[in-house]
């Protein structure tokens, strides 16, 4: 099973007691899974189909518990798909009109009947704008499981449509943009943290907790593994620096010069041939009196501008000074 109907699942499986909330989510399952027929006179019907079961299923629930319209839902099999079948909820022409004068896409007047194109409703109410927005998902809407990336989209139909929902989104704080795909125009969003919060507004808790665990723990993952290699770096530093003492001391001993540096320092140097995969913290540990980090570092550079003033090859890296002492002082 898809991430995308497991929170469909979740989504269905919502309890609506308000009045208003269920006539936004309908306003969007009109939009997005109904369509139209002509049957000449000004007769029309409306026909709700989905290859989702449990939307339909949510589709004939609304419908009944709002507007008391009883249809009965059939199957079609869709033989230019591959044979896949299609829950189809086919109102009568009675049930057509009081959804349409539910949703304001019909318009009493003294001259008649007035017909206004899409459904219209204000969504003013925060709880209004969340169910349409569930509505919207049931009906069009997919997700990309948060393990394979971070992708949430609604497949609209028609321009109008993906701008409303476009400006929808945006009153909710939720930044998202409009793309074309083979005909349809698709709003999208691609930031985690959005996907989550959207989830949580159409009411898909369990499904925003999966998504917050899975960016938790991949957040934790990142954060290990960058501390992983900035200790790699740091240690391949630590040697690099450790091999060119190495060799300027090495240079030295070989010259008899070591003799020449002052006792501290000269302790030091012989601390560092003797332990050449020793750290700072550890060489100054053994020193007698024990010295810090810094005071290790130091030391240290002392005796490196000293190598280079006696002929030692060219030093690269943070040891190499532009004004050597001839003979440091510790």
């Amino acid at each position: 099973m898809s991430f995308s109907t497991e929170v469909k699942q979740e989504l269905v499986s919502l309890r609506i007691e308000k009045s208003c909330c269920m006539l936004s989510e309908l306003n969007a399952l009109t939009q997005s899974c109904a369509s139209m027929t002509l049957h000449g006179r000004g007769q029309v019907s409306i026909a709700f189909s989905s290859e989702n079961v449990t939307v339909a299923k949510r589709v004939f629930i609304l419908l009944k518990k709002r507007l008391e319209i009883n249809a009965t839902p059939h199957f079609n099999k869709v033989e230019r798909f591959g044979g896949r079948r299609v829950c189809v909820i086919r109102l009568s022409q009675g049930d057509t009109r009081k959804l349409m004068l539910s949703l304001h896409m019909l318009h009493e007047s003294e001259q008649g009947e007035v017909y206004r194109g899409l459904p219209r409703r204000a969504l003013t109410r925060k709880c209004c704008q969340h169910a349409f927005l569930r509505g919207a998902f049931l009906g069009e809407g997919s997700v990309t499981a948060p393990e394979h990336g971070y992708h949430l989209e609604f497949v609209c139909n028609s321009e109008p449509r993906a701008q409303a929902l476009s400006q929808l989104l945006t009153r909710c704080e939720l930044d998202c943009a409009i793309m074309q795909r083979r005909g349809a125009h698709i709003v999208y969003l691609k930031r985690s943290g959005q996907i989550s919060t959207l989830l949580g507004l159409m009411g898909a808790t369990r499904a925003m907790m999966h998504y917050e665990n899975i960016l938790a723990q991949r957040s934790l993952h990142e954060s290990v593994l960058r501390a992983t290699n900035c200790d790699h770096s740091n240690m391949l530093r630590q040697l690099s620096a450790a091999q060119r003492q190495i060799s300027a001391l090495q240079y030295l001993e070989a010259r008899s010069l070591l003799a020449a540096l002052p006792p501290a320092l000269r302790e030091t140097a012989e601390l560092r041939l003797k332990n050449p995969d020793a750290s700072l913290e550890q060489l100054g540990e053994m020193l007698d009196p024990p010295l810090g980090k810094s005071g290790v570092n130091h030391r240290l550079r002392k005796i490196m501008q000293y190598a280079q003033a006696s002929g030692a090859p060219v030093l690269n890296g943070d040891d190499q000074n532009d004004d050597p002492e001839a003979v440091p002082q510790a």
